[in-house]
């Protein structure tokens, strides 16, 4: 579980901005939508609204460029330092700091992290939640660190030296060099609990997910059921890979994908069309085989016909998209960030999959990004706590929440917000044509 996250001096955070997962205790309503079986409680979700441009994205990019950091060791290496910096003002500040808290193996931990150029300063606790002192897991600056469970010093040393802009999780989990297993928990955290939903994303492996998880596939299929797009039932079809290199028109492209990735008992190729996972090959019983999803769809007069994943169209696989995450919020204890989650989605579809998520017994979080300013009166939905925003000034991104306005009971918060109550609009000055030349 997410508690609280800090970010200064990523893209367009410059000065420290704070979000959190904390509820108002004085709004008494929907408390399914808290997590209340904790010493601290926390939200099960967020709706993070904002202009474009505003920095909403970047919230998002934060989480993954922290998850990243925290889970491959070589991952600075792979990026340019400055795209990543607040770039606009003249003096620029080389460091980019994070702190995040969260709950995890009923512990929680308060991990803070200062990344320059030259070195890499982090410090993991385990938190004492503001009621005790936090306890030390390790702290390092550079190649320096001090840790209680520390087993040979001088190898830690020589370790960070050779990795010096490297987080000492993901070296700890190669190189034991820590004797607390709270590291090993802190980094499965990070690689297994943390999910981004980008508005573009795709599931490369989403056929041998559903094969994997068929309880996954029950899960969308009951939900495809209900909600009146014409789709009966979403099968996994198997082919012999000999009969459909025979059969198929992109045969070419098949054996070389096959040549070019050899399959194995453990490693299935998926193959990708329009940001879809069209087929998916696979060693089934021994044999080669290829997957694919068939929908059964029904049409005039109660005919049924199996279609593939190419003729669906975008709302019905972004939909597919987010069901395995919904469901590993529920049922896995996720937490789930998706940007723009009314992407290619009908408003309506999407009120009914937070009413599902909220009204069910989740275990995880869900933070996403919106548009969709109805949602804000939405109040079997969403709570005022549950809202937050993020404005941009002289490029700087604030991110606050609802809470810090007084709200009236009757207060129309939608219309409230397209009036600027609230700030995070668009400012938008009259469009003139006089620009444009003959």
């Amino acid at each position: 579980m997410l508690l609280r996250l800090k970010i200064k001096n990523f893209l367009s955070f410059n000065g420290e901005t704070v979000f959190d997962m904390f509820p108002n205790i004085e709004h008494k309503s929907f408390q399914l939508h808290i997590h209340d079986n904790m010493e601290i409680p926390v939200l099960k979700q967020t709706a993070i609204y904002g202009a474009n441009g505003s920095g909403k994205s970047n919230f998002i990019k934060a989480v993954i460029f922290l998850r990243e950091f925290v889970t491959r060791k070589n991952f600075l290496k792979s990026i340019t330092w400055n795209d990543y910096i607040f770039q606009l003002t003249k003096e620029k500040s080389q460091t980019i700091s994070f702190e995040i808290e969260f709950f995890h193996r009923e512990e929680y931990y308060i991990y803070n992290v200062e990344i320059s150029k030259k070195e890499v300063f982090e410090k993991l606790s385990k938190s004492g939640v503001g009621k005790t002192d936090d306890e030390l897991i390790f702290e390092r600056k550079g190649t320096s660190i001090v840790a209680p469970s520390i087993q040979n010093e001088p190898l830690v040393k020589k370790l960070l030296s050779m990795n010096s802009r490297s987080s000492l999780i993901p070296l700890n989990l190669q190189f034991p060099v820590l004797a607390s297993e709270k590291v090993k928990h802190v980094y499965d955290w990070f690689s297994k609990k943390i999910e981004v939903i980008l508005a573009n994303s795709t599931i490369p492996m989403l056929i041998k997910l559903l094969s994997q998880k068929p309880q996954i596939l029950s899960f969308a299929n009951n939900f495809f059921r209900n909600i009146g797009i014409g789709i009966d039932e979403i099968k996994i079809h198997d082919i012999p890979f000999e009969k459909l290199i025979t059969e198929s028109t992109n045969a070419t492209e098949l054996n070389q994908i096959i040549n070019s990735n050899p399959l194995s008992e453990n490693s299935d190729i998926a193959q990708l069309q329009n940001n879809r996972n069209v087929l998916n090959v696979t060693i089934h019983e021994g044999k080669k085989t290829v997957q694919e999803l068939l929908f059964d769809q029904v049409g005039q007069c109660g005919y049924h016909k199996a279609m593939k994943i190419s003729a669906q169209s975008d709302g019905t696989v972004r939909l597919l998209t987010l069901i395995p995450a919904l469901w590993s919020v529920i049922q896995e204890g996720k937490v789930i960030f998706i940007d723009e989650i009314e992407s290619s989605l009908h408003p309506r579809l999407m009120f009914e999959l937070l009413r599902f998520y909220a009204n069910n017994n989740a275990r995880g979080q869900l933070i996403f990004t919106t548009h969709v300013t109805h949602l804000l009166n939405r109040h079997e939905l969403v709570r005022p706590d549950e809202i937050w925003f993020t404005e941009k000034f002289e490029g700087n991104t604030k991110l606050y929440s609802l809470n810090d306005f007084k709200l009236h009971n009757t207060s129309n918060i939608e219309n409230g917000y397209l009036e600027g109550r609230y700030g995070a609009t668009p400012v938008i000055d009259e469009i003139s044509i006089d620009c444009i030349k003959e």
